[in-house]
């Protein structure tokens, strides 16, 4: 990504910043080795499944009650948050000085409001939880996720995955505490892990706030009514996709809560947890491929990531087996892990795949995948998890990534010419 400047006004765009940004450590050197951006992510996600972890301590009711609140809250910002952060990392170079920071917030604004009302609806439908924390904390994760994306376009990897893993230090803290006073409340718990959320949503703010001081007054809009509509239809068209997507990730948790209960949905979370860590590769490279700005389909395989995420995978369900022998509550977790694994393998392959057919056909083309997908998720689950429960809960959702994985991959052969090599 190239450093663009504004006519005379000797100031680099915020959205075309050199990719050596100031908040990025040197680019060569052995703190960059060993805190490379994608070890910093890896570092979040552990941390995040260490407070998973730690929440086993929790009787599976009362962590079926957190996990309640976090899928009311993640799939209540997926939803309503407009995808704004996937939007903004795939703008053209110059896009937020063309549009003007006025239009910047408010479709901000309307995202966190609609967040709030998702993730309210999504705690009605699923029964458990506590309408506060769900909305609360979507909202939270709403600002987080859409303000981040501004600083990713900045190449800014260093600095937002620093944040993410700090929040899950604080967050393990946080447990760790609860648990040394013999709180086992669920409810409590989860008011721990919104406080968090806003800790975290606050401080990528202020980072951000950082970088808009340092470029100065915004030169004027250019952009017409055209433009602006352009935008309203390109968020509609992605949105509707990564909504399709969330929907097809998280939807079976609120269905196991409504139809299984607190107890089973606590363990069925924690094994859905386990397996998302093989997936740590596969969300950073389609952060990646989202925020170039020229890609090549054959310099992005999706093979290196399938093989990376196996190890994991399998280590993750046999975390899950050693800690059902610990404790028997939570005995059916590597079964569940076991039923999710080829689905987590297909969605490492499905992510880099759908970053790319977004990049080369646009958002009709990922829209699509990503409704087929959820038309064969949504049957699925509702067949099968008032029946099977949270096995058929886990096969569902496996079922599901392979033919997002498969539609995507598919689309992606249409837009170039077969090149050997680029599996």
């Amino acid at each position: 990504m190239k450093s663009v400047s504004v006519p005379n006004a000797g100031r680099s765009s915020p959205d075309d910043a050199d990719p050596r940004h100031p908040t990025d450590p040197p680019p060569s050197g052995l703190l960059r080795r060993l805190v490379a951006p994608e070890r910093l992510y890896l570092a979040a996600l552990g941390l995040t499944g260490l407070a998973a972890v730690v929440s086993v301590a929790l009787p599976a009711a009362e962590r079926g009650e957190l996990s309640a609140n976090m899928v009311s809250a993640t799939l209540g910002a997926a939803v309503g948050g407009l995808s704004l952060d996937t939007f903004l990392l795939s703008r053209p170079a110059g896009w937020v000085f063309s549009r003007g920071r006025a239009w910047i917030l408010t479709m901000f604004v309307v995202s966190v409001l609609l967040s709030g009302v998702a993730a309210a609806l999504l705690t009605a439908l699923g029964g458990i939880g506590s309408y506060l924390i769900g909305v609360g904390s979507a909202a939270g994760l709403t600002v987080f996720n859409t303000v981040s994306s501004i600083a990713l376009r900045q190449r800014s990897f260093f600095a937002v995955y620093a944040m993410r893993a700090a929040s899950g230090a604080v967050l393990v803290g946080g447990y760790l505490a609860l648990l040394a006073t013999g709180q086992v409340d669920g409810g409590l718990w989860s008011v721990v892990w919104l406080g968090v959320q806003w800790v975290s949503a606050l401080a990528v703010c202020a980072l951000v706030l950082g970088m808009v001081r340092r470029v100065g007054p915004a030169p004027a809009p250019t952009a017409d009514a055209l433009d602006y509509r352009s935008d309203l239809r390109a968020v509609g068209n992605l949105h509707t996709g990564i909504f399709a997507q969330m929907m097809t990730l998280r939807f079976n948790q609120i269905l196991v809560a409504r139809f299984v209960g607190a107890g089973p949905l606590g363990v069925y979370a924690l094994a859905v947890a386990a397996l998302e860590f093989a997936q740590a590769g596969a969300v950073v490279r389609a952060q990646r491929i989202l925020a170039e700005r020229n890609v090549d389909a054959a310099e992005h395989r999706a093979a290196p990531v399938v093989r990376s995420a196996v190890p994991v995978a399998l280590a993750a369900v046999a975390a899950l087996a050693v800690l059902g022998l610990l404790r028997p509550e939570y005995r059916l977790a590597w079964v569940l892990g076991l039923c999710l694994l080829p689905g987590t393998l297909a969605a490492a392959a499905g992510k880099t795949w759908s970053s790319l057919l977004l990049k080369k056909r646009g958002e009709r083309a990922t829209t699509i995948a990503a409704v087929v997908t959820l038309v064969v998720a949504v049957t699925a689950y509702l067949g099968v998890i008032p029946l099977a429960g949270v096995i058929g809960a886990a096969l569902a959702s496996s079922l599901a990534y392979a033919v997002h994985a498969l539609i995507s991959r598919a689309s992606l052969r249409q837009s170039r010419p077969p090149t050997p090599g680029t599996v």
